[in-house]
């Protein structure tokens, strides 16, 4: 099931975008979503991701735990990359990764989707509880520009994309483990497209959120 928040006709208009949004089990999943994304022609900065990591990825042994689970990158850019240069390694070495010279373990977990979003890094996600989780987040610029963010606080899950109404649940779900995708479109087609994308992957608890410009009819 979709949460959809309702939009009165009087409202259409003042509607700047939409946030979309699922919690995925495992990348693999995440994987699949974001390639489907992707192959829309669609660009990244509307993408939001949180990978929860199993431990602080400043740590050596973290970080070599995930490193040690990576997977070779697929897709016409690596290949050609290998013909050009089959010596050259297709996927930034365990050094550039934590040195911060490549987006930081995102080949570990995304492949050759790690070109395409960039900007990924590590964040912290605090429960109410005094949980955290350390996370490989990617912040949703789109959803910043568009001003999709709300009262956050610094809240991680906002810079994420994650709408306040939905917040205090997805905070369980990534401390519990579970991945999120988010998008931020500007048309409500494809803000459905998206989510539909998200729930074909295997998405849950999916969400599309109107944006409302400032001065909008409650």
């Amino acid at each position: 099931m979709t949460a959809a928040t309702a939009v009165r006709a009087d409202q259409v208009r003042m509607v700047r975008a939409y946030l979309v949004g699922a919690a995925f089990d495992g990348h693999r999943q995440v994987r699949g979503a974001l390639a489907d994304i992707r192959a829309t022609g669609t660009a990244a900065d509307i993408v939001g991701v949180a990978i929860p990591m199993p431990g602080d990825p400043r740590r050596e042994d973290v970080a070599g735990d995930v490193i040690s689970r990576i997977e070779e990158p697929r897709g016409l850019v690596p290949w050609l990359r290998l013909v050009i240069d089959p010596h050259r390694p297709t996927f930034p070495t365990f050094q550039e990764q934590v040195s911060g010279r490549n987006v930081p373990l995102a080949y570990a977990v995304l492949g050759d989707l790690a070109d395409w979003i960039g900007a990924a890094g590590y964040m912290r996600v605090h429960g109410v509880d005094g949980a955290s989780t350390w996370i490989l987040g990617r912040p949703n610029h789109a959803a910043s520009v568009q001003g999709g963010s709300g009262p956050n606080n610094g809240d991680v899950l906002a810079t994420i994309g994650i709408p306040e109404a939905q917040r205090a649940a997805y905070r369980a779900l990534v401390i519990g483990g579970q991945c999120v995708v988010t998008t931020c479109e500007t048309d409500p087609g494809r803000a459905r497209r998206d989510a539909q994308v998200l729930r074909r992957h295997g998405g849950q608890a999916t969400f599309v959120e109107p944006i409302m410009a400032p001065g909008a009819p409650s």
